[in-house]
């Protein structure tokens, strides 16, 4: 369960749907929000005028902390506060390495937060920061209309990373409803009845004895935590079957580890995780580490 939660913002809608969903996700940790001057995008400079551009970006800075202040204030909670000037995603990551231990990111902005998602600042913070972080694709509005921490979706591969995000949906979101979701990646799309005394149902009896080896697993976890597990199986390719599932009405977030099986602990971009963040419709966390019963 995160501590200490960061927010960059920028002055949008969606980097302040990220410090709304902090506030409900983790009303028991310390949150600070942060603002980064950066000079070099001097969208306010006017002829003339004798204020400099980190002038314009720290007043500008300063009315979005107290913005986000009174925010936290109506939830009955205080957020700390950050002002730095310089590049957007250094900042963002020199906090970061600190003692924070979650970061959480409106997924479109003007700046800190590029839009569209996995510019180079969110990309820079998403591949480099050493904590799970979370991707907040909506909007306050839609936010609002939801109750978190609803129902999770926890895509499972079989590997640590995958472990890792079912223990911190089970110890984050104890109230909420989990489901353990399992990608069989199936190279073909014909039900059960049409691939029997096939050699395509060796291939289907195999993917499914795989997803109940996994499922197994995540029912020992979830036993730890004294919580119950749903499951559900799909058939496509991971993220194209994540993808699907989320855009169900009854998703309200997705937690899932930052790297799978096959992957190299170095690589995000191409993967999965990447895929399912750029293009869910809904909050995406993506958990870094080792499951805790490691």
């Amino acid at each position: 369960m995160p501590q200490h939660v960061l927010v960059p913002l920028d002055g949008s809608d969606h980097a302040f749907a990220g410090l709304e969903y902090s506030l409900t996700a983790f009303p028991d940790a310390d949150i600070s929000v942060l603002y980064v001057v950066d000079p070099a995008l001097d969208h306010d400079a006017s002829a003339g005028s004798g204020e400099s551009a980190i002038d314009r970006g720290e007043a500008r800075g300063e009315e979005i902390l107290e913005q986000a202040q009174e925010h936290a204030s109506e939830h009955g909670l205080s957020v700390d506060t950050y002002l730095r000037t310089g590049r957007p995603h250094n900042e963002i990551l020199a906090i970061a390495n600190t003692d924070v231990d979650h970061v959480v990111l409106g997924s479109h902005g003007d700046s800190p937060i590029s839009h569209p998602f996995l510019g180079h600042v969110s990309e820079a913070v998403v591949r480099r920061a050493p904590v799970s972080t979370t991707l907040v694709p909506e909007s306050t509005a839609a936010l609002g209309e939801r109750t978190l921490p609803g129902e999770i979706l926890v895509p499972l591969d079989g590997s640590e990373q995958a472990e890792a995000a079912l223990e911190f949906a089970l110890d984050t979101f104890s109230d909420g409803a989990i489901t353990a979701f399992h990608a069989l990646s199936l190279p073909f799309d014909r039900p059960r009845p049409e691939v029997e005394g096939t050699y395509l149902e060796d291939v289907l009896d195999d993917r499914e004895a795989r997803a109940e080896t996994i499922f197994e697993s995540a029912s020992e976890i979830a036993d730890g935590y004294d919580a119950s597990l749903e499951t559900e199986t799909g058939s496509d390719s991971p993220a194209t079957a994540i993808l699907e599932r989320a855009s169900a009405d009854d998703v309200d977030q997705i937690v899932m580890g930052s790297h799978g099986s096959t992957l190299s602990t170095q690589l995000f971009t191409g993967s999965v995780a990447e895929r399912v963040a750029r293009r869910s419709p809904r909050t995406v966390t993506l958990v870094r580490g080792a499951p805790a019963s490691e």
